[in-house]
């Protein structure tokens, strides 16, 4: 951490360098394409001599002039469509006479079109407001309060949006997904999917399961200041799966597939949001069942089906029920929280926070029974501690107290009970996103301690660090390096990561590195290896000797408009150098996609994978199957989504 903390003080002195030694901007920064779109969309008229010289070096006073000279320009123009909108809006539409169905028509283009000016200037004010914070100085010195330009661009930002809410005050939307899963096995073989299930029967008419969901939302502004979102879903998909997050404790031998069971009806989220004002500050307020991710380590859902493409489920994001309070200090944002889980369906409890990993449980004192979180509150605070389109630094810092119920108990799975009479699990995190040279910096560290009331009883190997750096040598190339490190006892309800069908490994450490290549704008290729050996931290867990590699690489074409295809390996290779012989399990996951776009809010997906396992001996989570040899087999998906 220490050293963390002297990198960080290096690149803030740099970056503050950097910008003092900017007097003049030259040809190709980017705040010359910014003031350019702000010409193209008539905000300004070119530079302060009134033409535009993309060529010629400006200095960093003439661009403050033009920030400034384009914000009085927006602000002019956004009365003055406000007041027309007033106008159109409230005008009579007949009072009991005969429609004259022409002039209403007229109205109504009328009213489009000044919606359209309305998103082109909601445009505007986000490209001013990224250089004025680049030019902050600048516009400091001809005497511009940057604070209330700021204020006042996030004014103008809300008119815009409320001024586009009055175009439609309550929408309602929804999506329609069947999915179709089959699997068969190989030369009479079974194995383990992603899903962490067997194959079942064995042949594809025989374990064929067709789920399917409808999902409807409604939202709209409830009146000038509130408004609310509601989405119910109707299906056997969330009983079909047993939830909306998968544990990511890895038990054997695994169950059976997914099964078909009754349709459920759900309330998935239904919230309002409100501003109120505390002490003189703007607070925005969140009441009801909403989503809740904060970052990998320390809150984020695992997506629960590997193979089925269903809607809502790829988020991240928990449902709670509670309350949320967002302060924004223009470079201080403060969140805080306090919500109950565990919510009920008619099928039973279809969202629960787990604290584990996948070798370590919470779980029910004298039971093999989860324990998830009951409730929690907490808050999260990020800083811009340098802001800019070229150069930025934000650090965030979580931390959150999770009631789990009395009486529980944490387990190392392989060594047995760890700590014991547990009701309280507080969570700390610490993370950093800069970007800097070209660089893309990423940092975060988190820790979970487990509390019997105000008493820690485990705080040891209970951290998970994560540490990466991207460059991007063009548009079409990229590179990502990274170092991973996660103790035995670290357990959250976090996603940060899987491994085969390991979700949230744990008790290993190593480096990691990929590689994103655009060949064309059809052609993708990315390819990645993850370089791990076990901590050696705990009695029966992962030694130093322990070791695997895992290579994921992939290829996605787009054939024409419609279609697209994309071939996926993934490859993870065990050296076992803890058991007698070493022995080397190697898992294999060969899988062929196909995307067929039936129109704009249709979608066709289809997919199949090849799954060849060799325990080399070995049984148990490393076999890949349920024999310690050879497992195999195949799995075949379909998934179809209609939006309206």
């Amino acid at each position: 951490m220490k050293r963390l903390l002297i990198s960080v003080a290096g690149l803030s002195l740099i970056t503050g360098l950097t910008f003092a030694q900017m007097r003049d901007v030259p040809p190709g920064h980017w705040a010359y394409q910014s003031i350019e779109q702000l010409v193209q969309l008539g905000i300004i008229e070119g530079y302060p001599d009134g033409t535009f010289r993309p060529n010629r070096t400006m200095t960093r006073a003439e661009f403050a002039q033009a920030i400034a000279r384009a914000y009085r320009n927006i602000d002019q123009r956004l009365v003055a469509l406000n007041r027309r909108i007033e106008e159109l809006a409230n005008r009579p539409q007949g009072g009991g006479q005969q429609v004259d169905t022409s002039a209403l028509e007229r109205q109504i283009n009328e009213l489009r079109a000044q919606i359209e000016e309305l998103k082109k200037l909601n445009e505007a004010i986000q490209t001013l407001q990224r250089l004025a914070q680049t030019f902050q100085q600048e516009l400091a010195g001809l005497g511009v309060d940057v604070d209330t330009l700021k204020r006042d661009f996030a004014s103008l930002r809300a008119r815009v949006e409320a001024l586009e809410g009055k175009e439609e005050k309550f929408k309602m939307s929804g999506d329609l997904t069947f999915g179709v899963y089959g699997a068969h096995s190989i030369d009479a073989r079974d194995v383990y999917t992603l899903n962490r299930t067997t194959l079942g029967p064995g042949q594809f008419l025989e374990a064929i399961s067709v789920p399917h969901e409808l999902g409807l939302t409604f939202s709209g502004q409830i009146n000038d200041e509130v408004t609310g979102s509601a989405t119910f879903i109707l299906g056997n998909y969330l009983p079909y799966v047993g939830g909306s997050g998968k544990s990511a404790l890895t038990v054997v031998p695994f169950p059976l597939p997914y099964a078909i069971s009754n349709t459920d009806i759900v309330i998935w989220e239904a919230f309002v949001k409100a501003p109120i004002d505390i002490f003189g500050a703007k607070v925005d307020l969140t009441v009801g069942r909403y989503p809740a991710k904060i970052t990998p380590f320390t809150l984020q859902r695992i997506k629960p089906d590997y193979y089925l493409n269903f809607p809502r489920y790829g988020d991240g994001a928990f449902r709670v029920d509670g309350g949320a309070l967002g302060f924004n200090f223009d470079t201080f944002r403060l969140n805080l929280w306090a919500a109950q889980v565990n919510q009920q369906s008619n099928n039973g409890v279809f969202n629960t926070l787990n604290f584990q990993n996948h070798n370590s449980n919470t779980v029910i004192s004298n039971s093999t029974t989860s324990a998830p979180m009951e409730q929690f509150a907490g808050a999260r605070l990020e800083f811009d501690a340098i802001r800019g389109e070229e150069t930025n630094l934000t650090v965030g810092a979580t931390y959150y107290a999770a009631g789990i119920g009395p009486g529980r108990d944490f387990i190392f799975v392989p060594s047995g009970v760890v700590a014991a009479n547990i009701d309280r699990v507080d969570v700390f995190g610490a993370d950093i996103k800069a970007k800097f040279a070209g660089f893309n910096i990423g940092v975060e560290y988190a820790q979970s301690d487990f509390l019997n009331n105000t008493n820690r009883v485990l705080n040891t190997d209970n951290w998970a660090l994560d540490a990466n750096l991207g460059y991007n040598f063009s548009e079409n190339l990229g590179i990502t390096a990274g170092y991973r490190e996660v103790r035995p006892y670290f357990a959250a309800p976090g996603a940060w990561g899987r491994i085969g069908y390991l979700y949230n490994p744990s008790d290993l450490r190593g480096f990691y590195a990929g590689v994103n290549y655009a060949a064309s704008e059809d052609l993708k290729i990315n390819l990645t290896g993850t370089f791990l050996e076990g901590t050696g931290r705990v009695a029966n867990g992962y030694t130093t000797g322990d070791e695997l590699i895992q290579v994921l690489a992939g290829v996605d074409y787009r054939l024409s408009d419609r279609w697209n295809v994309s071939l996926n390996y993934e490859g993870v290779y065990w050296k076992l150098g803890s058991l007698l012989g070493s022995p080397k399990p190697v898992w294999n996951y060969f899988t062929l996609g196909v995307g067929y776009n039936l129109g704009e809010n249709t979608a066709l997906n289809v997919l199949y994978q090849i799954l060849d396992t060799d325990g080399k001996g070995v049984g148990g989570v490393f076999s890949g199957g349920p024999a310690a040899g050879k497992n195999s087999g195949a799995v075949a998906a379909t998934t179809l989504s209609v939006k309206f």
